[in-house]
């Protein structure tokens, strides 16, 4: 029983003693300074844009073509009798140089058979001038005063006759043609394309013995998009090049015409270019051959009035955030007229003078405050990064 009550005083003194500690110590205690609170507002980096004028250049590219490609095909039938040596894949010609002739044998007897004919008909001609010339004088002596007849002045039987020398005429120079037909020359300076015709081969008037281009007079054919065809010059410059063995080959351009159509399947309208030979180059180079692939790009383009704003400032489908006078974030999308590497070019919605975000801000609510960074942490952050 006596432990009992001991252990039962100790404990109330431990008690009463620690209430007592904790009055001390509260009583005793310093009293914490109070702050007032201070909300800060995050801090971006912003770019002020302006609006200018944009000069740019259009890209395109294209496939080398000739201006005048045609096929050979003889005017006559026959067998080919000769055929230039060299006439094959690749071979040039100058204007007027014989390729091939066809058998001759049969178009000189039509010429010799023509002749005949002609003077047959002019030796008719001359008998019956003069049967007109002696039926004049008969009726002077018979007919009185009466008027003669055309008949009996033979006027019918002479018009026959000029009749017959004129068609004589015309027959005689179609055999001339027709054996001059039998040389296949070069229409103009040309390349050769494809061999379809052999020595001792006959052919058919029209039949395809071969193609051939003007190596000299190249153009190209070089699509744009409906947004850069809006923007084309009508004249301008236009540069082509090509890498060919790990060297850069440029020739000029010159913008011909448009072909006024828009291909469906890539809604783009296209241009042709005549190239001018680079004499630059080596000899092979001078000009690109047929069939090659170059790209292009047309000096020129103008866009008036747009503002150029950092690609970085762009989020999703040409929307951006900017600053307002009064630190406030507002959403923005973009009419945008170009892009490139950098920057996109808008012509509505952002003002010339703006500040536009360029940090990425996670939850971007319109309205909220934003404080915009100095030049010099914009500088140091931009360190940073690199």
């Amino acid at each position: 029983m006596k432990t009992v009550i001991t252990t039962i005083i100790a404990i109330v003194t431990v008690l009463g003693l620690t209430t007592l500690g904790v009055h001390l110590l509260k009583a005793n205690a310093p009293q914490a300074e109070k702050k007032k609170r201070i909300e800060s507002a995050p801090v971006v980096e912003v770019e002020v844009v302006s609006k200018n004028e944009l000069e740019f250049s259009l890209e395109s590219e294209g496939v080398v073509g000739a201006r005048r490609e045609t096929i050979l095909s003889p005017q006559v039938g026959g067998r080919l009798a000769v055929v230039d040596d060299n006439f094959e894949v690749g071979a040039t010609y100058k204007k007027g140089h014989i390729i091939a002739e066809i058998d001759s044998i049969d178009y000189q007897a039509s010429v010799a058979q023509a002749e005949s004919t002609l003077a047959d008909a002019e030796l008719a001609l001359i008998q019956e001038q003069a049967r007109a010339e002696q039926a004049a004088r008969d009726w002077e002596k018979i007919g009185g005063d009466k008027p003669a007849s055309d008949l009996v002045l033979r006027v019918p039987f002479l018009i026959s006759a000029k009749a017959r020398v004129t068609a004589a005429i015309a027959s005689r120079d179609k055999a001339k043609a027709d054996l001059a037909r039998t040389k296949i020359v070069a229409p103009f300076d040309c390349r050769v394309r494809s061999v379809n015709m052999n020595l001792g081969a006959t052919i058919v008037p029209g039949a395809q013995l071969g193609t051939i281009y003007d190596p000299n007079n190249l153009m190209i054919r070089l699509p744009f998009s409906l947004d850069d065809y809006a923007q084309l010059p009508d004249k301008t410059d236009v540069t082509l090049f090509a890498d060919i063995g790990g060297k850069v080959y440029e020739w000029k351009g010159e913008m011909m015409w448009e072909l006024g159509q828009v291909d469906q399947k890539t809604l783009s309208s296209f241009v042709l270019a005549k190239i001018i030979a680079n004499n630059d180059h080596p000899n092979r180079f001078h000009l690109p051959s047929p069939g090659m692939f170059l790209n292009a790009t047309v000096k020129g383009g103008v866009l008036p009035g747009v503002i150029a704003v950092p690609r970085s400032a762009v989020r999703g489908r040409n929307q951006i955030l900017v600053l307002n006078g009064e630190n406030k974030l507002e959403l923005r999308e973009l009419m945008v007229a170009r892009k490139n590497v950098d920057y996109v070019f808008a012509t509505q919605g952002v003002a010339d003078g703006e500040m536009v975000i360029l940090t990425k801000v996670d939850m971007p609510i319109p309205g909220m405050t934003l404080e915009p960074a100095k030049v010099d942490q914009q500088e140091e952050g931009k360190n940073e990064s690199k």
